[in-house]
């Protein structure tokens, strides 16, 4: 239709590739705090999974859980954020449609 290669990119090629960035991104930041959790679980002196592995060491249930439960409030706050992010760079996108 005459666009440039530029024009093209910014309006056909970027605005597809967005949408499933951003639903692989939905996905990749939980797996990625989890990791590093995890991580810091096996062989850190400090940090959410230092302090879990720690917890659960003195078998302190309470605690234990408590670290899961500030990493789920934590991962979901953030996923939050790429929702709303989603939300303002992916304003061409139409809505679901809702069954009433």
């Amino acid at each position: 239709l005459g666009m440039k290669e530029r024009e093209l990119f910014r309006h056909v090629y970027l605005p597809s590739a967005l949408s499933w960035m951003f639903s692989s991104l939905h996905t990749s930041v939980g797996f990625a705090l989890v990791g590093a959790v995890v991580g810091e679980y096996l062989g850190s002196a400090a940090g959410l999974g230092y302090r879990i592995h720690q917890a659960e060491s003195v078998f302190d249930v309470t605690g234990v859980f408590a670290g899961m439960v500030v990493l789920a409030i934590v991962v979901l706050i953030i996923d939050a954020l790429v929702g709303w992010v989603e939300e303002r760079l992916l304003v061409w996108r139409p809505q679901a449609a809702t069954t009433a």
